[in-house]
């Protein structure tokens, strides 16, 4: 597949620890088609969670990449952990991608590092999506987590998916553009009309995107104001810029172990997302020209699209920094040194870098007891 700028979708996947973010990863590329089972973090068997720490803890302690092409598009998933001693590493994560996919628990709802997370990718003023996961949990409740989403967290948060069913009984969603339904079948999924039972839902939750679509732009505002309504060309066009510019934050439902929802996440990482050369160099360079009032740089000029570790070695791994050059994809790698890295490409902290030090002196050697001769 050649890679073209324009087609290329770098996306962090950040939020609390233990919300499903890895099995979320998983169900991802197995609906993509780049691997060929699902593996379950339980088992150990997942693509990104393959250190030998992360296999036994069943949690995600490194930031670790993966990639998958659908629909002509590269998919690059920078899968970050969420557990507070790691969260250093979800901000390097969301330094070096266009957009992220905030993934949160649908029976704990906005955790403490939910709300971390978000300020992480606030100060890099990406665009956003919200996955309530896990729906096919005990206690469950979407719309009990899409209260606490408004109320926790700062953005226009409107669901673009109304599920069907409850906890155990959850088997699919209404999307509220289309006004269909995706029902799931042994994990198969097939277009459906809406059930009766989620018809109030879908009326009442499709007026509020169609007011929050109508909102991203003052001409579709006043003809919406005079009609009462916006015709659907309109609405996904203004959805899809409201989206990518980081006004609306969209809200998906999912069950990342059973598949549910993995397909729906995906089109909207290719059609609503931005690439590298939408959003320009990465690692804060916008910003600061923003802040100072400086031209932001050329869209042809080398863009920095995506940057990752190599567990090669368990102190000393290396750095790959991809960029973008005139549609064009290389890799430069050197050896993992914060210092000697560029800024805008590695978000490294100073946790990243004490957690490195400790791991390098638990395995140094023990000395000698003995004194010196």
């Amino acid at each position: 597949m050649a890679l073209e700028a324009g087609k290329i979708r770098n996306v962090g996947v950040v939020g609390h620890g233990g919300v499903g973010k890895t099995s979320l990863v998983e169900s991802l590329l197995f609906a993509a088609g780049a691997v060929t089972r699902l593996g379950k973090v339980d088992d150990g068997s997942t693509t990104t969670d393959f250190d030998p720490d992360e296999v036994k803890r069943k949690i995600s302690i490194n930031t670790s990449i993966a990639y998958c092409d659908f629909k002509g598009h590269r998919i690059n998933l920078v899968d970050t952990p969420g557990y507070g001693d790691f969260i250093a590493d979800a901000r390097a994560g969301l330094r070096v991608v266009e957009a992220a996919v905030v993934v949160v628990d649908a029976v704990a709802g906005v955790q403490v590092q939910t709300e971390k997370v978000w300020k992480f990718a606030g100060e890099f003023e990406l665009p956003r999506a919200i996955v309530v996961n896990r729906l096919d949990r005990e206690r469950s409740d979407f719309f009990r987590t899409l209260e606490s989403l408004t109320r926790r967290l700062k953005g226009r948060v409107v669901p673009v998916h109304v599920p069907v069913g409850e906890e155990s009984g959850f088997r699919g969603f209404v999307d509220l553009v289309t006004q269909r339904a995706t029902l799931y079948a042994d994990g198969k999924p097939t277009d459906a009309a809406i059930p009766a039972e989620a018809a109030d839902r879908v009326k009442e939750w499709r007026e509020k995107l169609v007011e929050a679509a109508a909102e991203t732009d003052d001409d579709l505002l006043a003809k919406y104001l005079e009609e009462g309504s916006l015709d659907e060309a309109e609405m996904i066009k203004a959805l899809r810029a409201g989206i990518s510019q980081g006004k609306i934050v969209p809200v998906l439902c999912a069950a990342a172990t059973k598949g549910i929802g993995s397909q729906a996440l995906l089109d909207l990482i290719v059609h609503e997302f931005p690439s590298p050369l939408d959003r320009g160099e990465v690692g804060g360079t916008d910003l600061k020209a923003k802040q100072a009032g400086t031209r932001a740089p050329d869209a042809k000029a080398p863009v920095a699209a995506l940057v990752f570790k190599t567990l090669s070695d368990p102190h000393i791994g290396k750095l790959t920094l991809f960029r973008v050059y005139s549609g064009t994809m290389r890799a430069d790698s050197t050896l993992l040194n914060p210092r000697a890295a560029p800024r805008s490409a590695w978000g490294t902290s100073r946790g990243c870098r004490a957690r490195r030090r400790r791991t390098s002196r638990r395995s140094a050697p023990a000395r000698s007891a003995s004194p010196r001769s």
